[in-house]
């Protein structure tokens, strides 16, 4: 829930108090008497009451049932004094209400710097039936200047029953002073489990909580929490540190090394991005445990669970150019990834060379890196390997247009990689890059499509790129050549898999259109999209492909990428490759999505991948009323049409404050998780 206190409590006090006090006597009626009984009066909007109404050196004191009303809030006071000229105002017994929101103190101090209110209670209607949750502070203080405030003493309250207290209480235009993450549920490698985290903010940005999580077969999982939430003009922090440690009692088996997991089990998990102001970036994302199953058995606790990588880095960004300085630390050692510790980079980003039309690029990139690999002559040993490297790049390109609509760009660069001292390679390269813009226009009204014309945008794409042999590689290869699905990249300066580079010859075309339709109304929308690539290899290296290392061939796959949008509420996407030599399609994967309103969408999606896995996958998701709404999701293996998953969950939201929701999950041939899995999560999203 958020209490958004500049509008409950500044905006009512400013608009009430500057209409009827500070704009001075031109509210009041003509030849009012200093001493004037049973006021009544209109301004706009506003409506005052008061039984008793004087004015004397520019002091009005209003008493005796104050009354107002306005557009949206109504106030009651026993008591109202305003200083019209140094407009300050205070008041006595305040009983008020805007929109959802009631409020009542015993006294209020009103300045041009700030509010001051004294033994308030400010309660939030949020349609629970006998439950509206409050707040009731000792004191508030409000600085308008810098909108921001500090309420003491407060007690969170649900109708008369007091939930919490605390002595300090942050306030900015909205109040956030708890964070509340609560998971229930059963699965067989668990039991019943109960998860939950809850932060509380202790002083102005910072918050501090508790990780305690009970599983009825693995035992009970705690560590502290600490939170930081800083945003401000010149610096912007955010840094989330969970904790946590069991003493597991259930079947722990073994690591991904093949070794016992212990029964004491602890991971620390860290998150943070800080931002000073426009040029300097500070990342990290740390995760160390002590085994490498504690994410697989217990990985609710993560929102976004995925293989992790700890990393830091820290950026500057100039006019034109990026220092940055990259570290990532292996810190549990069941993960096999190539370590940078650290890595030193300078990118310069295309620059006019004075008013010539020739633009110069290029990066440098000291680093130092880590890695683990197989042993040729034992395979089942690993053997590290470090090495020291200096790794450049530095192009220039001539950006002309030719003809109307149509571009050509020659480019010419050159690669340098220094190795330990031992090792030295230089890569050149030449290229050219054409592309042109050509549309047509059609009247013609496509009733199907309600519209009264379309537009066909066409695109030829050809990109040329030479790279000169690439000399001597290091004897044990470390940035090596990372299977990539997508459209391979050709461009040197691009390639990051450095130990694998070789002498390419590649020729790039490509034909990209793009349909748009205009309706009666005048309204544009994109209906659909069709790209299609094809790169011509002159020169042939060698690649692992399929586990053996055997030479490319002169066609590469060709690639189909393509959307349809015929109606508002259907999507068709497709992505597809496939191999010219064996005529056999290499990867598909298609996508369809149905949305009807905001009543129910419905996708389905399709994936085939050549020797890794072929899959579809339905869901369905039903929207029941403005809050709640039913998902559907299952997975089947497209080549036996076995069910992989099911889940089947029903989302609303309670009250405003709480997102609950509510599953079951099938899962089969799942070593880690149990087949049958039930839960319940509820998040406070506001407080």
């Amino acid at each position: 829930m958020k209490i958004f206190f500049k509008s409950i409590i500044l905006s009512f006090f400013y608009s009430i108090f500057h209409i009827v006090f500070l704009e001075g006597e031109d509210i009041l009626p003509e030849n009012l008497p200093e001493n004037a009984k049973k006021v009544k009066f209109d301004r706009g909007d506003m409506h005052l009451e008061a039984d008793r109404l004087t004015l004397e050196n520019q002091l009005a004191h209003a008493s005796g049932g104050v009354y107002f009303t306005g557009e949206n809030f109504y106030a009651r006071c026993g008591e109202v004094q305003c200083d019209i000229e140094s407009q300050n105002m205070s008041a006595l017994d305040i009983d008020m209400g805007i929109d959802r929101a009631c409020i009542s103190a015993e006294k209020v101090n009103f300045s041009r710097d700030q509010i001051e209110v004294e033994n308030a209670q400010i309660g939030i209607n949020l349609g629970l039936s006998g439950a509206i949750p409050n707040l009731r502070a000792k004191k508030i203080t409000y600085d308008r200047n810098q909108k921001r405030g500090v309420a003491r003493n407060t007690q969170l309250r649900i109708g008369k029953l007091p939930i919490m207290v605390l002595p300090y209480l942050s306030l900015g235009d909205w109040v956030r002073f708890m964070d509340v993450r609560l998971n229930a549920g059963h699965t067989s490698k668990l039991g019943g489990y109960f998860q939950s985290e809850v932060c509380y903010n202790i002083y102005e940005d910072l918050y501090l909580g508790m990780l305690l999580d009970v599983y009825a077969k693995r035992g009970a999982l705690i560590g502290p929490i600490l939170k930081i939430d800083s945003e401000g003009e010149a610096m912007v922090s955010h840094l989330k540190l969970k904790t946590g440690y069991i003493s597991d009692c259930g079947e722990r088996g073994e690591d991904v090394q093949g070794q016992p997991i212990g029964k004491n089990r602890r991971f620390m998990d860290m998150k943070q991005n800080h931002h000073f102001g426009k040029r300097i970036d500070l990342l990290s994302d740390f995760l160390w445990a002590s085994d490498g199953r504690i994410e697989d058995d217990f990985k609710r606790l993560y929102e976004d669970y995925d293989v992790r990588d700890s990393f830091g880095e820290f950026d500057y960004r100039g006019e034109s150019d990026l220092w940055t300085l990259f570290s990532r630390v292996k810190m549990n050692g069941y993960q096999d990834f190539t370590q940078q510790v650290p890595s030193l980079r300078f990118e310069r980003f295309p620059r006019e060379i004075f008013d010539s039309g020739i633009y110069y690029f290029g990066y440098i990139d000291f680093t130092r890196q880590k890695s683990r690999q197989k042993k040729i002559a034992n395979p089942d040993q690993m053997e590290a390997i470090e090495v020291n490297r200096i790794d450049g790049y530095f192009g220039a390109n001539r950006p002309m247009e030719w003809g109307d609509g149509a571009h050509i760009t020659p480019l010419v660069g050159g690669k340098w990689t220094h190795y330990n001292g031992e090792c030295d390679r230089f890569l050149g390269e030449v290229g050219l890059d054409f592309c042109a813009n050509f549309y047509g226009l059609y009247p013609q009204q496509i009733p199907w499509l309600k519209a009264k014309e379309w537009k066909h945008v066409i695109r030829p794409v050809m990109k040329y790129r030479f790279i000169s042999p690439s000399g001597k590689h290091t004897e044990k290869p470390i940035d090596g050549k990372r299977r990539n699905d997508f459209l391979p990249c050709i461009d040197l300066s691009e390639m990051r898999h450095v130990d694998d580079m070789a002498a390419q010859s590649v020729l790039r075309l490509g034909l990209e259109n793009d349909f748009f339709a205009k309706d009666e109304k005048n309204r544009i929308r994109g209906i659909a999209s069709l790209d299609f690539y094809q790169d011509f290899r002159f020169r042939r290296p060698y690649d692992e492909i399929d586990g053996k290392w055997q030479r490319e061939e002169s066609l590469s796959d060709f690639y189909i990428i393509s959307e349809l949008n015929p109606r508002r509420w259907l999507n068709l996407r497709l992505y597809s490759r496939c191999n010219w030599s064996h005529l056999s399609s290499q990867e598909v994967n298609a996508e369809t999505n149905f949305i009807s309103g905001d009543l129910w969408e419905c996708g389905f999606r399709a994936k085939f991948l050549k020797h890794r896995i072929d899959q579809l996958s339905v869901n369905f998701c039903l929207h029941l009323n403005e809050t709640s709404r039913l998902d559907f999701e299952t997975q089947i293996e497209a080549k036996s049409g076995k069910i992989l998953a099911t889940e089947i969950g029903y989302a609303t939201r309670l009250g405003g404050i709480w997102d609950a929701k509510l599953f079951f999950r099938i899962k089969n041939n799942s070593s880690r998780d149990g087949r049958f899995h039930s839960g319940f999560s509820i998040n406070l999203m506001g407080w």
